[in-house]
């Protein structure tokens, strides 16, 4: 079981780390969301994704 949820991890960070580096924000940005999903896994993903990531879909 804890294999599984830190796959589902992994795929999260993945996920979320192809958003920011497609994402139209600037650099510095960019390197701050980085750091954060990297640092903190867990976290880190599941707050870019449910708070940073650009909502429009234009």
């Amino acid at each position: 079981m804890e294999t599984f949820l830190w796959l589902i991890v992994a795929v999260l960070d993945i996920f979320a780390i192809y958003d920011v580096m497609n994402s139209k924000r600037d650099w510095a940005t960019k390197v701050v969301l980085l750091v954060i999903i990297l640092l903190i896994p867990i976290i880190g993903s599941g707050l870019y994704l449910l708070v940073f990531r650009d909502k429009r879909y234009a």
